[in-house]
């Protein structure tokens, strides 16, 4: 069965003989813009993704280069930058003209004409691993870290500039998410296969988007209506006995109406207990997530709305311990987490066509979060409430080179925790208003400077100066440089989720203060031609420093958790050198080098921050075949050593080491292409490696000396996965 589908392009082109800088709008055959589209300059890393017009600006290394046009539901394009006249490209999906399509674009790159240091993951870069969901989403990307916090509850963190996930602000669409009391399991929350693209930004990230971020911003673009495929059915299975289902359905209304249906449902149910400790190495599990939701397409007005629901069970501990067992009276050690997430939210834009700078948007959302769960003998319940609203309007000052954003945003949150016998809650409402100009001369320079203020109810005002700016030297070399201030408010339990896997006692030994942190920083992307090709590489460096930070301290009593504000400093320093070199049209390769040196006074004394591996190696490298008809990826990590807690107050038995040996992770895949859709297999953790006794006490986990909490490297080892997905295109 044949599918036909008519891709035009309107790019409207203007080219200036020094810059080489092509400008442009990309729209679908009924002359609507596709937001989000990806435009790369042909066998480089240079690109940019389509605006909210579907206008673009892409500085070319040569005057012969040519562009390639992708976008998830639209055959992709390769077409000469023609630069004399407006182009119309008609394409029509069949066997005769496939042949004659060839793509090699780049599944990550950096966009050149932004002024922060913004990394883009595309759907066809999530590919090359199961990414099963967002905390497995970076497995192929060297700037974001991913571990597991304990050997029980199966939570994955991210980790980025060396610190903590917690002090990355995370986005769905630019809406916050991941935070409060989904900052721990938020990851497993987002499916995979829901994704388009990623956007992975080192340092403090715009004020538009709030005051949250401190090291990072990772904004997660979800599969639109007008862009999703009209049937996408996608099926996962392991060695460990995990199954997946995932379908996702768009439909066309009418001319300006239309709707997309996101679904997952993950399954669980086995005992892998493969160092004989009595405890399960991965917890059992199941998920049920579905996401609706409706567009509007005006020519004044673009708007949307949706709902998610999702509901998530999770039980581990001793092995015989199952759903509906209850951990305060069972035999065994029991964990358990059972969440219910409800959202609503939407966009509105108004938009003015024959001032295409001009425009007014409105952001909101409104959810739900009930968390049932516990720890052996103690229960954790929480509950969270959360409202946020963001008016933004944007305009020209004079002319296209001044540019600027302000706005209104506010931002509820109402948390209720139950943790043993102990009770906390809290409402914060933080009203805030920004305003951020950007001056844009040309090609060449750049300068993003933006101040919010927020006035938050139970601390004070919040005062967020950001500053990005952007100097391109040559048509090869940019370099990029910021500073800003973040603030954020700790979630003490959530947190410290590992702990609650231990008998360690938790002291709060003071009431927590917001964290607040300075970031600044920059990077420089330059490109050395060897042979026919380039190599591109990469060099950012970024230092973090608090004037506040919750001190988490498992050093000064192995039986206690310690929690305090700073009491004397905390920094982090981050080095990260990347590489990536396109061998031919098939074979490429990146390679990272990341150097981190993050310290915090605990326990009186400035030391290193635990679990943090101070030296680590990645390499990718990807090989396909003519027309992407077979395709393998293979990724490995090294990581140096890591600082473990002090536990040398412990009987000499269950004493640890001071720090971790070194150790190697592998990743790969193989998936073959067909019309419909692939197939693929592949392993995670391939040379098998795991961490020796993770667990002290694992004998009598009610005892005085049990802790589950000091994990530093996989506690399962090999899995071999398989699974395919299926397209049917709009």
């Amino acid at each position: 069965m044949k599918h036909t589908f008519l891709f035009i392009l309107s790019i409207m082109i203007v080219f200036n003989a020094e810059s080489q800088t092509v400008r442009g709008m990309v729209a679908d055959q009924s002359h609507q813009p596709l937001i989000g589209a990806t435009v790369m300059e042909l066998g480089t890393q240079n690109g940019v993704v389509t605006g909210v017009n579907g206008d673009f600006s892409l500085k070319l290394s040569s005057r012969d280069s040519k562009l390639a046009i992708s976008y998830s539901g639209f055959l992709a394009d390769t077409l000469d930058a023609d630069l004399s006249k407006m182009m119309h490209i008609m394409l029509q999906e069949n066997a005769a003209e496939l042949d004659e399509v060839v793509v090699q674009a780049s599944s990550t790159f950096m966009d050149n004409l932004e002024s922060k240091h913004i990394e883009v993951i595309t759907e066809a870069e999530l590919t090359k691993a199961p990414c099963c969901n967002l905390s497995e989403s970076f497995e192929t990307n060297a700037s974001v870290d991913v571990s597991f916090t304990d050997a029980v509850s199966g939570a994955k963190t991210i980790r980025m500039l060396g610190l903590d996930g917690r002090y990355v602000q995370i986005n769905r669409e630019n809406v916050p998410n991941v935070r409060g009391l989904s900052g721990r399991y938020g990851l497993s929350y987002v499916p995979g296969t829901w994704v388009q693209s990623i956007d992975v930004g080192k340092g403090a990230g715009t004020v538009v988007n709030g005051f949250e971020s401190m090291t990072g911003q990772i904004n997660v673009e979800l599969k639109k209506p007008e862009n999703s495929e009209k049937l996408y059915l996608n099926a996962y299975a392991n060695s460990f006995g995990r199954f997946e289902v995932n379908a996702n359905h768009a439909k066309e209304i009418n001319d300006r109406w239309s709707t997309g249906l996101l679904f997952h449902s993950n399954y669980f149910n086995n005992e892998i207990d493969q160092n004989d400790d009595g405890f399960m190495d991965l917890p059992k599990g199941r998920q049920v997530n579905v996401m609706n939701r409706y567009k509007y397409q005006g020519e004044k007005m673009v708007s949307q709305v949706g709902f998610t629901f999702m509901r998530d069970e999770k039980a581990g501990g001793q092995s015989g311990f199952d759903f509906g067992d209850d951990f305060r009276t069972s035999s065994e050690y029991g964990f358990m987490n059972n969440t219910t997430r409800i959202e609503v939210f939407g966009k509105t834009g108004l938009l003015f066509p024959s001032k295409p700078y001009k425009g007014w948007g409105f952001i909101y959302s409104a959810s739900y979060l009930d968390i049932d769960g516990g720890f052996g003998r103690d229960n954790y319940e929480g509950t969270e409430k959360t409202l946020y609203g963001n008016v933004i309007f944007q305009n020209i000052i004079g002319n296209s080179f001044h540019q600027y954003k302000t706005g209104l945003s506010m931002l509820y949150d109402d948390f209720d925790e139950i943790y043993a016998d102990s009770a906390f809650s809290r409402q914060e409402v933080v009203p805030g208003l920004y305003y951020e100009y950007t001056y844009s001369p040309g090609e060449k320079f750049t300068l993003l400077a933006g101040a919010r203020t927020d006035f938050h109810n139970l601390y004070g005002t919040y005062f967020t100066p950001r500053l990005h700016s952007r100097f391109q030297f040559s048509e090869n070399t940019t370099l990029r440089a910021a500073i800003g201030r973040g603030y954020r408010t700790p979630n003490t339990i959530v947190e410290n989720s590992n702990i609650l896997v231990s008998s360690r006692q938790l002291i709060i030994e003071e009431n927590p203060e917001p964290e607040v942190s300075w970031n600044m920083g920059g990077s420089l992307v330059t490109a050395i031609k060897i042979g026919d090709k380039k190599l591109n590489l990469i060099a950012d460096y970024f230092y973090t420093t608090f004037e506040n930070q919750l001190i988490y301290d498992m050093d000064a009593n192995s039986s206690q958790l310690r929690v305090y504000n700073l009491r004397g400093k905390s920094y982090a320093h981050s080095f990260q050198l990347e590489g990536n070199y396109q061998f031919s049209d098939r074979l490429s390769a990146k390679a990272a080098y990341k150097f981190y040196d993050v310290r915090a006074t605990i326990n009186g004394e400035l030391r290193e921050v635990p679990f943090n591996a101070r030296d680590r190696f990645f390499l990718n490298t990807s090989y396909s075949t003519r027309f992407d008809k077979w395709e393998a990826d293979a990724t490995l990590q090294w990581f140096g050593a890591k600082r473990l807690p002090n536990t040398s107050d412990k009987p000499a038995e269950f004493q640890r080491g001071v720090s971790s040996p070194d150790f190697f992770l592998l990743n790969a895949q193989i998936s073959r292409g067909f019309r419909w859709g692939n197939i693929y297999l592949g392993s995670e953790n391939l040379l098998g490696f795991t961490q020796d006794d993770p667990i002290i006490d694992s004998d009598n986990p009610f005892s005085d000396n049990f802790d589950a909490s000091l994990v530093w490297a996989p506690i399962a080892g090999r899995m071999i996965y398989a699974g395919f997905r299926y397209k049917i295109k709009n």
